[in-house]
């Protein structure tokens, strides 16, 4: 507000100084007019060099999952889930990057620290970790490990099992 205020109020200033000079109300108006379109140009000015100084502090240098293998920094995730057998087998990271984590809790705290660069670990608890902490973003295309597939065995038409068998082969 006090950005705003201060060019308002220079643009009434410039108003009535320059209404001393003005004979005719056209001429007021069509400098009113340009004044308001001034304010306007500069408030945005004002608005997107704000908002270009503030995406750069959000970059990230990890980008993706890619660009977190080909660095040395430490990826945590959590203690027993099957992200650190994908990483080791199936991503080739070693074991010495890999750091087990117990809770949203200590992903959070170990991010803020520099512990880890990133944690990796299934959707649900990524989302936990994002309610409670908004300094933390998702980057990258989220990855799924192939072969997974949920089959649901309450309806036993031939039709359905078809249906479900054909897209988990796909």
């Amino acid at each position: 507000m006090g950005q705003f205020g201060l060019c308002f109020k220079y643009n009434l200033q410039n108003l009535k100084f320059s209404e001393e000079s003005m004979v005719s109300s056209l001429g007021r108006l069509v400098l009113s007019i340009w004044l308001f379109v001034v304010l306007i140009v500069t408030s945005s000015y004002t608005a997107s060099l704000s908002s270009i100084l503030t995406v750069q502090q959000l970059s990230s240098p990890i980008q993706g999952i890619d660009s977190l293998i080909l660095t040395n920094e430490r990826i945590g995730f959590q203690v027993g889930s099957f992200a650190e057998n994908y990483m080791m087998e199936e991503l080739n990271i070693p074991r010495s990057r890999l750091m087990a984590l117990g809770s949203p809790q200590e992903y959070a705290k170990k991010l803020r620290a520099g512990i880890v660069a990133a944690i990796v670990d299934e959707r649900p608890y990524i989302d936990l970790l994002l309610a409670d902490n908004c300094g933390f973003q998702v980057v990258g295309e989220e990855f799924t490990k192939s072969s997974w597939g949920f089959v649901s065995i309450s309806l036993h038409t031939w039709l359905f099992q078809f249906i479900l068998m054909t897209i988990l082969l796909i």
